[in-house]
């Protein structure tokens, strides 16, 4: 419960009761670990890809080559996660992505000894894909095994510190790299990945597939099908639609500095791959940090004013380190990153969570996922664009007056009005019963629960409270005065609540 709702309730407290559920702790437990592994793979390929390969010329394209080769496979394989954790055991998922990696990971193994070349690459690509899947299960099932009441701190927990974890281990592994060598990093990912498939056969609810599988045709069609629903449903609900736009802003905006500071470390400073870790460090206490503050935040604000706050707290940032640029404030910059990110990305999160409904959840995270990393790809090709052309200090000006510039779009975003189409038993006079709603284009059969004439400043309105078949609760309002023909059948949706909670 909210400070807005009652007495407030720590932190701690929250956490304290997210992890309550044994679930829970087995899905953070090898959550964390595969996240550790996968921080520790990413440093491996930055040395190898970037540091250590011998066609690298330490120029802008260099590195923003490497940091698509990290990204194009969550833009890839992104529209097809969802379709797959719709239909498979999302508990299976979380077993077998692991051991694939591991896998794949031991061909890698003879394959990094020499220059590698293509094969490197390719089977780079399918163990940084498979993680796709694994995150975006993890992230689809948090509803089934956390209260919705601590939704938030759930996600918190699993999200933002899965982010620290991952820091962890790439600054780890950059600081090892030299020590171990690549192969001495292969390994520790070896270890990680069984143990985390290990950690999540602990978790006992089922996590049901939603239909079964399909003849191989049936599936491809239906993945192009079910994608343009999902985006349909995500254009019909502004809450979540606002909050994966500003979390796909963010992510460009990022990019453009990662890469940039990357650059000025190398060429300016001199500095190896140790100094891309240290980047990337203080951006994870950031994260740390802000992962830290963000229940405390969201008892004192609503979750899009905290994103709006996060905005604004890096533009401002960015723009009082732009005239000076250094490497202390490369760091302050990359630190406020991490400490804001997850005021943005926690609350973003659990508003896309509680505004669609759990049957649409799969593909709204597979097009999340795809909002979320192609941006770093955009920008990454933006930035070999703008490094020869503008000074670091006007990047850094930009995408502070970006930041700025976004902080008020949300909050507004989200108190758009959502329409949904009634259709109506026996020609649709007011006094008749709904017997489906359109929504996103889909039609959904309802059951009325109540009904209620209400009138505001001398106009009469008629609503509805009703219940999908699946459970979904919702209340629609319209004036009475006109019929629903005249209206072209559209009607006011006030509330919904997903799996049948209370919808007010």
């Amino acid at each position: 419960m909210s400070g807005r709702d009652g007495p407030a309730v720590s932190t701690l407290g929250r956490a304290g009761a997210a992890l309550r559920s044994i679930d829970f702790r087995w899905l953070l437990s090898g959550r964390l670990v595969s996240q550790l592994a996968d921080g520790v793979f990413q440093a491996y390929l930055i040395d190898k890809l970037v540091f250590l390969s011998p066609e690298s010329q330490n120029t802008p394209a260099d590195v923003a080559k490497a940091f698509a080769i990290l990204v194009i496979p969550f833009s890839l394989v992104g529209p097809l996660t969802g379709v797959v954790i719709d239909r498979w055991s999302r508990r299976r998922i979380l077993l077998i992505t692991p051991l694939l990696r591991t896998v794949a990971v031991g061909a890698l193994i003879p394959i990094s000894r020499g220059h590698g070349g293509w094969p490197l690459y390719a089977v780079a690509l399918v163990v940084v894909s498979l993680n796709r899947f694994y995150l975006a299960t993890a992230g689809a099932v948090m509803p089934a095994l956390v209260p919705d009441e601590d939704l938030l701190v759930g996600n918190s927990l699993a999200s933002a510190m899965g982010t620290v974890i991952t820091f962890a281990g790439l600054v780890a592994g950059t600081q090892l790299a030299d020590s171990i060598g690549t192969g001495g990093l292969l390994a520790v990912t070896v270890v990680c990945w069984p143990l985390a498939a290990a950690l999540a056969a602990g978790i006992r609810n089922p996590l049901r597939a939603v239909r079964p599988g399909r003849r191989l045709g049936a599936e491809l069609g239906q993945v192009i099908r079910e994608l343009w629903w999902g985006a349909r449903r995500l254009a019909a609900t502004p809450v979540a639609l606002g909050s994966i736009v500003s979390i796909s802003l963010d992510q460009f905006l990022i990019g453009i500095i990662t890469v940039l500071g990357v650059v000025v470390f190398k060429e300016e400073f001199k500095q190896g791959v140790a100094s891309y870790g240290r980047i990337l460090g203080a951006g994870g206490v950031g994260v740390l940090l802000g992962t830290g503050t963000v229940g405390w935040l969201e008892e004192r604000l609503a979750k899009p004013r905290i994103v709006a706050l996060a905005f604004a707290v890096v533009g401002v940032v960015c723009l009082a380190a732009a005239p000076r640029i250094t490497g202390a404030t490369i760091l302050l910059v990359s630190f406020t990153l991490g400490l804001t990110y997850a005021w943005r990305k926690v609350p973003a999160d659990t508003l896309v969570q509680e505004s669609i409904p759990d049957r649409y959840r799969g593909r709204a995270f597979a097009l999340y996922d795809l909002a979320f990393s192609v941006p770093r790809v955009l920008s990454a090709a933006l930035a070999v664009l703008l490094i020869p052309h503008l000074s670091p200090a006007w990047i850094v000006a930009l995408v502070g007056l970006a930041y700025l510039a976004w902080t008020p779009v949300l909050p507004h975003w989200v108190q758009r009005p959502r329409w949904v189409l009634v259709r109506f038993y026996a020609g649709g006079r007011a006094d008749e019963a709904p017997r489906a709603v359109v929504i996103g284009g889909e039609e959904e059969p309802v059951v009325v629960l109540r009904s209620w004439v209400e009138e505001h400043r001398g106009v009469r309105s008629r609503g509805f409270k009703l219940r999908a078949a699946d459970g979904d609760v919702m209340e629609i309002v319209a004036q009475e005065s006109r019929s629903p023909a005249a209206r072209g059948e559209r009607w006011l949706l006030r509330r919904e609540a997903a799996d049948g909670a209370p919808a007010g």
